[in-house]
């Protein structure tokens, strides 16, 4: 990529997070139509941001990925998204169990907003779910597949700008939450180690990633696809219409 391409490319990247983080504290509370609009044969998707943001800071994929007819649902007990890949996994877990108690488990406590989601998903009978994930939520998404999906209650996942090998970026960061993400961490090893599952995800990215600062950047080895998109960018895209289209098509490539 051109030098004044990536310099403007920069130059959005620093408008979004600042429009991101408007966003993500105006909605709080995702729309009904999340919820309440649906179509036969499309699977639920799960929503996790990448570090630092909350659901809202997706909602402009989450809007269109619902109006497509997938029942789409939060993980509320994120937060920020700082806490440690395999806590958030476990995070993520509870509420697919409690999304599909059908299949033998107790449902643990979790919060209100998961609640919304057991009842939702009791009510249709839905067995299957698909993560999409933005940056470290395409990690926790990878690790959920790895370490607690052997009933296959997830079907896989889409991630966009996901570090499956580390960035170099992340040792630059002098915050705890930030370590994980490092090319030479436990997790990023972990990570590695369990390539089976690598064939239910489907990995988005840009030709050019402003944070992922390593060679292989997103391309997972033994993926269900590994998808390049020919712009530049990390956190504007979630919110660009090239890449939400790219999404929008894997994610139906789970529709039951």
């Amino acid at each position: 990529m051109q030098f004044h391409r990536k310099a403007h490319t920069w130059l959005r990247e620093f408008v979004q997070l600042f429009h991101g983080a408007v966003v993500m504290n105006v909605y709080t509370k995702p729309p009904k139509h999340y919820l309440e609009y649906t179509v036969a044969g499309k699977v639920p998707v799960i929503l996790i941001p990448g570090i630092l943001g909350r659901w809202g800071y997706m909602k402009t994929l989450g809007d269109k990925i619902s109006l497509r007819g997938h029942p789409v649902y939060i993980v509320p007990e994120l937060g920020m998204n700082i806490y440690s890949v395999p806590s958030s996994a476990k995070m993520l877990r509870a509420l697919v169990v409690q999304a599909v108690p059908k299949l033998g488990h107790i449902p643990p406590k979790v919060a209100r907003g998961a609640q919304v989601v057991r009842k939702f998903l009791e009510e249709k009978n839905i067995k299957g779910a698909v993560i999409v994930g933005h940056s470290k939520g395409g990690l926790i998404g990878k690790y959920l597949l790895a370490h607690y999906n052997a009933d296959h209650r997830v079907l896989g996942m889409v991630a966009i700008a996901t570090p499956f090998s580390g960035s170099a970026l992340a040792k630059l960061i002098p915050h705890d939450s930030f370590k994980e993400l490092k090319r030479d961490s436990e997790v990023i090893a972990d990570l590695e180690r369990h390539q089976k599952v690598n064939a239910s995800i489907i990995s988005v990215f840009p030709e050019y990633d402003t944070h992922i600062w390593a060679d292989s950047g997103s391309y997972l080895e033994g993926a269900m696809e590994n998808i390049e998109v020919p712009i530049g960018g990390h956190n504007t895209l979630v919110a660009n219409k090239e890449i939400q289209k790219v999404v929008l098509k894997a994610v139906d490539t789970f529709t039951t």
